[in-house]
């Protein structure tokens, strides 16, 4: 929820570009938005060459502020922008807290992945006799009813993009050596720690993201439940 000083801090904001465009803008939401582009872009005004101050992953609710020329005004990850009507779907009422469902979910995959702690690195493997680190993280999401792609580049293509300040228990986190390839993944879960399968010789464990090798290598992280 927005407290007061940031509620205050939008109206300002919007008041200021009431002067230049129409908009009618209001420091109470009365509805919210769902993103149907793949990336819906944050602008910093109602243009398309404006400023791009996000981009917003499909599925994500947005809190809505205000309508105008096709545009609507909104907040994302504590930005003030405007975004595109055509790739929004208004919805009635106070927006959902969908965060807790989500954590909830993403807790359950933790609570899954707890139970192959100790298991060999085996390369190649995808089952609980032996996991390599896609193979892990595809095992443990199909026990969950989904399916990821096998590989670990190609994992980095499921879910939805999460920024790492913004990660819950849950998230595919993901490692690249600087190449833009990603040869490494884990679950992560929670004040910096993922469970993973790191190498031949090693076994599933806990190890951190912020701390050591992998917070060098840190690329990404995706989110399967949205």
């Amino acid at each position: 929820m927005f407290n007061v000083r940031k509620l205050l801090a939008i109206t300002v904001v919007f008041v200021i570009i009431l002067s230049t465009v129409s908009l009618s803008v209001s420091a109470e939401t009365t509805s919210y938005g769902l993103v149907t582009a793949d990336l819906l872009n944050l602008r910093e005004t109602m243009s398309t060459s404006a400023r791009i101050l996000a981009q917003i992953p499909n599925g994500q609710s947005v809190p809505i502020y205000g309508f105008g020329d096709g545009w609507a005004a909104v907040t994302y990850n504590g930005c003030y922008g405007f975004v595109s009507m055509d790739f929004l779907k208004v919805m009635p009422g106070s927006m959902p807290n969908r965060s807790a469902a989500v954590t909830s979910k993403g807790q359950s995959v933790v609570e899954l992945a707890k139970k192959y702690l100790g298991v060999p690195y085996v390369y190649g493997g995808s089952s609980p006799s032996g996991f390599d680190c896609s193979g892990f993280v595809y095992y443990i999401y199909k026990q969950m009813g989904v399916t990821l792609n096998r590989v670990a580049h190609d994992q980095m293509s499921n879910g939805t993009p999460v920024a790492k300040e913004n990660l819950l228990p849950g998230d595919i986190v993901c490692f690249s050596r600087g190449n833009g390839y990603v040869h490494h993944v884990g679950i992560y879960a929670g004040n910096g720690m993922m469970i993973h399968a790191p190498q031949t010789g090693d076994v599933v464990k806990y190890e951190s993201i912020v701390t050591g090798g992998y917070a060098n290598r840190y690329y990404c992280a995706r989110r399967i439940f949205n």
